[in-house]
């Protein structure tokens, strides 16, 4: 009996010494296993990694790129009707951006310096593109910004109107009243009254206009100020628009 005991406990101990190094060596191999979260899923202590550069990177990257569809995802939501309205609403901005530019411009008369042929308050369009077929002429009424004499004179720099009564070449003189151009008096019908001033002979230089109010005794123009640089002219004014009992071709342009 007492050997029966004694064996058993040698093999218990044999036992024991050989499954221990065995458990202790997969320990230090493996380690600990990580903890979980509550369903047992490792990944939500991902977070406590550090993040790198090129997570960033991609995250901004992803942005940027979610970012540049904001604009395409709000259009496949709008409605066919909707889109339609907003294609024609661009393209109508578009072309009136284009004629306001290139081609025709309005305008509004604060003064009675071109008194009768506009009062202060009337609104008239300015074609700014046959110049380049048709160059500006005697009678011709232009838009224009102001040489820089007139701007070291008053200070102004907005637009003034007038009247073309000389093109590069010619030769003007005022006297006794009346505007001579090239020797011949001029007929102005459009004139508020004759000059009261004298305005020597002069010369008209190359790529300059001779510009005159049509209301003459109250007009700042090149009687005062000298020439007019051709390339100053934004466009002719050809139609006076509003109010609508003055709406009318404006004499002299056309």
């Amino acid at each position: 009996m007492c050997h029966l005991a004694t064996t058993i406990a040698l093999r218990l101990r044999y036992s024991q010494h050989r499954i221990y190094p065995t458990i202790r060596t997969i320990s230090g191999i493996t380690g600990n296993p990580p903890p979980r979260g509550p369903r047992g899923d490792s990944r939500l202590f991902m977070n406590n990694i550090p993040e790198n550069d090129t997570t960033k990177e991609i995250d901004e990257n992803r942005d940027e790129k979610d970012g540049d569809n904001v604009i395409s995802r709000q259009w496949k939501k709008l409605s066919e009707e909707s889109r339609d309205d907003i294609k024609t609403s661009v393209v109508s901005f578009a072309f009136a951006v284009f004629v306001r530019v290139f081609l025709y411009e309005p305008r509004y008369i604060p003064s009675l310096s071109m008194f009768p042929t506009f009062d202060v308050g009337d609104q008239l369009l300015v074609d700014k593109i046959t110049h380049v077929v048709k160059n500006y002429q005697k009678r011709d009424v232009v838009v224009f910004n102001p040489s820089d004499t007139y701007i070291a004179l008053t200070g102004n720099t907005e637009a003034l109107i007038k009247r073309v009564v000389a093109v590069a070449g010619d030769t003007v003189e005022v006297k006794n009243n009346h505007l001579y151009v090239n020797g011949e008096e001029q007929v102005e019908p459009y004139t508020n009254e004759l000059p009261e001033y004298d305005l020597a002979p002069i010369r008209v230089p190359a790529g300059m206009l001779l510009v005159l109010g049509d209301n003459r005794n109250h007009s700042f123009d090149s009687h005062v100020w000298g020439y007019l640089p051709e390339k100053n002219v934004i466009g002719r004014a050809v139609l006076k628009y509003w109010p609508p009992w003055r709406v009318g071709i404006v004499e002299g342009s056309l």
